[in-house]
């Protein structure tokens, strides 16, 4: 008896993708698609003219381009772009990423480059959703760059001949439309929560444009504040204007981990920034260069590259806490400005977009802000009752983005996990289509 066999679950058989369900079949995708070459000159839609022209990214798939024709592949005639209808797969031969292939979801119809193939899926032989989700999946990607040719990774070309050649689990016909349906369900939950998160990052924006203008008052009463005129714009009467540097320390304390080797740090750095959104533990030794001690609620403004905005408070720990230099920290002074305050003024229209213009450098990402012009920029400073009550308020609207970002990744490694289980069998959903059955019967 074959070993192989004996290792198999039961209902399952072995296949040139591995291990799948006997019912199962194993294709090319040249068998369950076929090219659309619909073109603009020849479209019989009248109002081709105005549809959209999209185009394919690695994060967001079809996506309607923000200016008409902002890409060098796009002219002024697009008689020759292609027409893609909803429920179509588009793919991008010369980029061989996960993101090079997405279905027309969003959109009714569009237009896409002439370069870009437009593949149907064969009725009564395959589902578009479930191919569309399939060819995300790792074994499509090993797939892609088995069969790629090219020097450089981003720009390595597949050939239409090779596309059709790999090969793709097929279910029968419902169960396909069964698997789609669960991971459509999934995405659309995804993108939902995405959409409350960009909601709430506009109302935080709104919020703190209010908030350092007429302080924490509702929106309705804002008219009723007696605001005066300042060098940084109008603010309430009983406010006052202060420089930064008669808020807050420049914190100058360093130290040279390295004569610390075992000693574990909580390490505030660029890359951790990147990476964590926060600090990294490293032990002192894996430190080489020397770094600037911190304290719990000391706030840390990224002075390398401020174009792209950093900006941390630093959270209580045991450890003791370092940060990089390209960190400005500041330390708020007591009885003057609350360390909380600070934080979300430093993300503000005071500083932000000033710390942006204050920069030496060749380059933008090789770009610093000059602290010492930094430490001079005038902000808004309240009585210490309405900082804290400000930062209460974008403190709540964070912890709501927060828990938005974590229902995204939850949602994410569902989908992921889906997808992986769904794809090679592990999980049947032959329950829905019963379910399906007895609703339209």
């Amino acid at each position: 008896m074959d070993p192989v066999k004996l290792d198999l679950p039961d209902g399952f058989k072995m296949t040139e993708l591995g291990p799948l369900p006997e019912e199962w079949q194993v294709v090319r995708l040249g068998e369950v698609l076929e090219e659309s070459d619909a073109r603009v000159r020849n479209s019989l839609l009248s109002s081709v003219d105005r549809l959209p022209i999209l185009s394919l990214t690695k994060n967001a798939g079809l996506i309607l381009q923000s200016v008409r024709f902002d890409k060098r592949i796009a002219t002024e005639d697009v008689s020759d772009y292609k027409v893609v209808c909803r429920g179509q797969i588009v793919y991008n031969p010369y980029v061989i990423w996960e993101g090079a292939i997405h279905i027309l979801d969003k959109f009714e119809a569009g237009l896409v480059s002439p370069v870009y193939p437009v593949l149907s899926a064969i009725e009564r032989v395959a589902d578009p959703y479930f191919l569309d989700a399939w060819l995300r999946t790792p074994p499509a990607i090993m797939a892609y760059n088995r069969y790629a040719a090219g020097a450089v990774n981003r720009r390595r070309a597949i050939r239409k001949r090779d596309f059709w050649q790999i090969q793709v689990p097929l279910p029968p016909l419902p169960e396909q439309r069964a698997i789609a349906q669960v991971l459509r369900t999934v995405q659309r939950a995804k993108e939902a929560t995405e959409r409350v998160i960009q909601a709430t990052r506009e109302l935080k924006k709104s919020l703190m444009r209010h908030l350092f203008t007429y302080g924490p008052v509702p929106l309705a009463e804002a008219d009723r504040v007696p605001l005066k005129e300042t060098e940084i714009g109008p603010i309430p009467e009983h406010w006052e204007v202060k420089s930064l540097t008669h808020v807050a320390t420049f914190i100058r304390d360093s130290i040279n981990p390295s004569n610390h080797p075992d000693e574990i740090f909580d390490y505030y750095s660029i890359p951790a920034y990147q990476e964590v959104g926060g600090p990294v533990l490293e032990a002192g030794k894996k430190i080489r260069s020397q770094k600037l001690i911190v304290d719990a609620n000391d706030v840390l403004f990224g002075k390398l590259n401020p174009r792209v905005p950093k900006v941390l408070l630093v959270a209580a720990s045991e450890r003791r806490k370092i940060t990089s230099t390209e960190f400005i920290p500041l330390r708020a002074t007591p009885r003057t400005i609350i360390a909380e305050y600070l934080y979300y003024l430093c993300w503000s229209d005071h500083i932000m977009p000033k710390a942006q213009e204050l920069v030496s450098g060749s380059t933008p990402s090789r770009q610093r802000a000059d602290v010492k012009a930094f430490l001079l920029l005038p902000i808004p400073l309240p009585p210490l009752s309405e900082q804290r009550e400000i930062a209460r308020i974008l403190q709540a609207v964070d912890q709501k983005i927060q828990a938005e970002e974590r229902r995204k990744q939850a949602l994410e490694e569902l989908f992921k996990t889906l997808l992986s289980h769904l794809m090679t069998g592990k999980i049947r959903v032959n329950h829905l289509i019963q379910e399906n059955e007895e609703e339209i019967s």
